[in-house]
């Protein structure tokens, strides 16, 4: 009774378990889309979207057709918050596209197959072309030796041999064009062979490709001689080339799949958004500059000069630009003791390693909502229409970065070239920190610039990049705009005026030993600085030059007799322009007027040093 009961439980237990056990995980294979794309200046974080639908308990969902290159440790996943359900892992494998390295094979096999046919025709028309050739010949042959016959023994019969000849020129020209025809053709027929051999030796590699020929040469030697039994030779070479083609080494493609395990409480459908993070990726600023010294006006529009090879286009996708540049290990300089000791009894001393840290992904961008930019009816009562305002990036602050929300959606193609979004455009007036003026360097260059200083009153940094610089809508040629941060000040030359003009003279040289003990030397050098301005109107005008800067206490510079003070600028004198020497000047010269600058530079230093730098 008591083994009987026993038996009864077991198989009570093993129908429960069988009825209650969890069910199998099903895999869902599919596809995803690009939603979003998060730009950084060295790699991209790119956000997918799936929808897929689940069954009761564990699922695997198998997310395919990612590129090779993405990183592994970046890929995350999310299911949407109010889903009954949890990811269990996500991993990433590789896959290679043997079906399509194998499609691509045969669809190139097939294309040369369809050309060696059509050769082969054109190599009959030649072998025809050629027995109608040998049989014209052999008309000429015999008409030679009746001719030579008849002349010898009777009246020649002129008119046949007229005839015979008019049909043998005819003939041989309508065959010698024909020949030139067939050959030319298939000379294009031959170019376009060795393109698609070569195409099949790289997708499908060396050793495949020598059994290729082989076999098709074989092939065409047992057609050309009709031993079709002959066939049956190639077959261990047809055999090793199906191994190759099925177990391929070399220019497989290969893709990248997320395979994701998800536990759902019931049969339910979901939105399965996931991200990666890509390099081969990058973009930079560009700018053009639309200067009016007229208007005292400057229009900034800003460019973001985009380049993605990442062997996926992004279609239509929200896309954000961020001046980051995440790495994968971050990796804070340690600072090493400092340490003195005697040379012969030196110790040695080892730096720690600076520890890696893992790259932390800041989140998943998600797709925004789409704005509508449409035409619109004014409400003032007339039929006159309000165009929509042309969409501006919208500019954020994201910790340490800023990142900029592009225009509308954007497509950007997975190619080698550089491609140019708008981004925003400012204008930015006198008022607003815009100050115009002209410059001279008179030791360096004969003709003055336009140049203007501008504040970075915008939302933006400006990084560095280059620019394009109109002025009053006339192109003056290309300026490199230098990493400009909000509040901060740059100057932007916008072209030469050659009716500004300047120049430096050295006036006299001479040494002074009048009143010196000690055997010291004292050279005087005595400059003139010439500005002329040929506008119709007067000019504010700024002057840079430079004074000799001694870096030895025993050499001293000094100037003397200065007709024009320098500028005074707390912090230009904090510069290290000024610290080498160069010194400004602001000038107002009236129109087709001129104004000088006189100066002397003193130099005394020992007489028996050898000093550099002297003129």
């Amino acid at each position: 009774m008591k083994q009987a009961c026993r038996i009864a439980l077991c198989v009570a237990a093993l129908v429960l378990g069988t009825s209650f056990a969890a069910p199998a995980a099903e895999e869902i294979v599919t596809g995803s889309q690009i939603v979003s794309v998060k730009l950084y200046q060295n790699q991209a974080l790119i956000t997918r979207q799936a929808q897929v639908s689940l069954k009761r308990g564990e699922n695997t969902l198998v997310l395919a057709g990612l590129p090779s290159t993405l990183h592994d440790w970046s890929a995350k996943g999310a299911l949407p918050k109010d889903f009954e359900g949890k990811i269990m892992s996500i991993e990433v494998e590789k896959k290679a596209l043997l079906s399509k390295h194998q499609q691509n094979v045969a669809e190139i096999e097939a294309r040369l197959d369809a050309l060696h046919e059509k050769d082969l025709e054109y190599v009959h028309v030649l072998k025809t072309i050629q027995s109608q050739e040998d049989f014209i010949n052999s008309i000429v042959t015999f008409t030679t030796q009746t001719a030579s016959q008849e002349l010898a023994t009777r009246i020649p019969q002129v008119g046949v041999w007229n005839d015979t000849l008019n049909y043998v020129s005819e003939k041989r020209r309508q065959l010698l064009a024909q020949r030139r025809e067939t050959e030319k053709a298939r000379e294009q027929l031959g170019k376009q062979i060795q393109q698609l051999e070569f195409e099949l030796q790289q997708i499908a590699g060396y050793d495949y490709y020598d059994n290729y020929q082989s076999l098709n040469k074989a092939v065409l030697e047992n057609r050309a001689a009709m031993n079709v039994q002959q066939f049956a030779q190639t077959s261990d070479k047809y055999a090793q080339r199906r191994k190759l083609l099925n177990e391929p080494t070399e220019k497989i493609d290969i893709e990248k799949r997320f395979v994701v395990q998800v536990f759902s409480s019931r049969d339910a459908a979901a939105l399965f958004t996931f991200s990666y993070i890509i390099p081969d990726t990058s973009w930079k600023m560009l700018y053009d500059v639309r200067a009016s010294h007229e208007n005292k006006s400057i229009t900034l529009l800003v460019f973001a000069d985009i380049y993605q090879h990442t062997g996926e286009d992004w279609k239509t996708v929200q896309l954000a630009l961020s001046t980051g540049s995440p790495v994968q290990a971050i990796r804070p300089p340690e600072l090493a003791g400092w340490f003195l000791d005697l040379y012969h009894d030196r110790a040695k001393y080892y730096e720690g390693a600076a520890g890696a840290a893992d790259y932390a992904s800041t989140g998943i961008a998600m797709a925004k909502e789409k704005k509508a930019y449409a035409p619109k009816k004014n409400g003032g009562g007339n039929n006159e229409e309000d165009y929509a305002p042309v969409p501006e990036a919208e500019v954020s602050d994201r910790g340490p970065f800023m990142e900029i929300a592009m225009p509308l959606e954007q497509s950007i193609a997975s190619t080698t070239k550089m491609q140019k979004k708008y981004m925003q455009e400012y204008t930015l007036k006198e008022g607003d920190k815009v100050q115009f003026y002209y410059e001279v360097v008179p030791a360096k260059a004969r003709e003055g610039f336009l140049k203007v200083k501008v504040g970075n009153s915008t939302q933006l940094p400006w990084l560095a990049g280059e620019a394009q610089i109109f002025l009053e809508n006339e192109f003056m040629g290309k300026a490199q705009i230098p990493f400009t941060p909000r509040g901060k000040e740059e100057t932007v030359a916008l072209g030469l005026e050659s009716r500004i003009t300047s120049q430096k003279e050295l006036v006299k040289k001479y040494e002074d030993t009048s009143g010196l003990f000690g055997g010291n030397r004292r050279i005087v050098y005595t400059y003139k600085l010439t500005i002329e301005n040929q506008l119709p109107s007067q000019a504010a005008i700024t002057v840079v030059d430079n004074i000799p800067v001694s870096r030895n206490e025993k050499i001293k510079a000094e100037v003397q007799g200065l007709s024009v003070p320098y500028i005074k600028d707390e912090e230009y004198e904090k510069s290290s322009d000024y610290a080498h020497g160069l010194r400004k000047w602001k000038l107002e010269v009236p129109a087709h007027g001129k104004k000088e600058i006189t100066y002397e530079v003193v130099v005394s230093f020992d007489k028996d040093a050898s000093v550099q730098g002297l003129r």
